[in-house]
């Protein structure tokens, strides 16, 4: 078949078309995005006065602002995605891990400097990863590679009140809310999803929810739950 300069322009045209179906994904595969808050409510024995005497009950009050610092979201049915490994740190600090709670994915190293005056001996006998650190002291720092999803335990072993927990991921569906508990899990696969608030005491709050394609998805936390009336 032979083209002659005339009948160029709708060659180019069907071309032009086909490359932009193929660059385009269809509707349902556009990930959408998971919104929302987080806050810990903590029952406060307070007195209230009644007619004949008074008594103590529980009022409904929020935890501090540091608290949501604690806790970690995620998407609890996540296809396991590999992802780069990140690199974090917690501090030995006064006698305590700073921060308590770290998230990251699977082989990501964790740096545990010393800035006490005193030796410390950072261990773990988790199931995911069982490890220690031995004694060191102040201005050092000895490290941790974690390279299974899961929950690690950190404790030292000089004192026994300090600790702390590492979440390991196999996906990019995770986040510690900010210091208002807010978060944003982005570029998630749309569709039915179960999306879990972890915090370090008060365990796991689980609640369903919808992701659509191309659009934010908003959940809100409340944890624990708090009794209904």
């Amino acid at each position: 078949m032979i083209f002659r300069p005339g009948n160029l322009a709708p060659l180019a045209v069907a071309i032009a078309g086909l490359t932009a179906l193929a660059g385009t994904r269809p509707a349902a595969q556009v990930p959408g995005s998971v919104r929302g808050r987080v806050s810990i409510g903590i029952p406060v024995t307070a007195r209230r006065a009644t007619s004949t005497y008074s008594r103590s009950v529980a009022t409904a009050a929020l935890a501090p602002e540091s608290e949501l610092r604690h806790v970690v979201i995620s998407l609890k049915d996540a296809p396991k995605t590999t992802m780069a490994p990140m690199r974090a740190e917690i501090r030995q600090r006064d006698e305590n891990f700073v921060p308590r709670v770290v998230a990251v994915t699977v082989g990501s190293e964790v740096d545990f400097p010393n800035d006490d005056s005193i030796y410390h001996n950072v261990f773990s006998l988790s199931r995911v990863k069982t490890f220690d650190l031995g004694r060191y002291p102040k201005g050092r720092s000895r490290g941790q590679r974690f390279d299974k999803p899961g929950v690690v335990k950190v404790f030292c072993q000089i004192h026994s009140h300090m600790s702390a927990t590492v979440m390991v991921f196999d996906h990019p569906w995770f986040a510690i809310p900010d210091e208002q508990g807010m978060f944003d899990l982005s570029g998630v696969p749309p569709g039915m999803h179960e999306v879990t608030a972890w915090h370090e005491r008060l365990g796991e709050t689980t609640l369903p929810l919808r992701v659509e394609p191309g659009r934010p998805a908003t959940i809100e936390f409340v944890l624990p739950v708090p009794a209904q009336p």
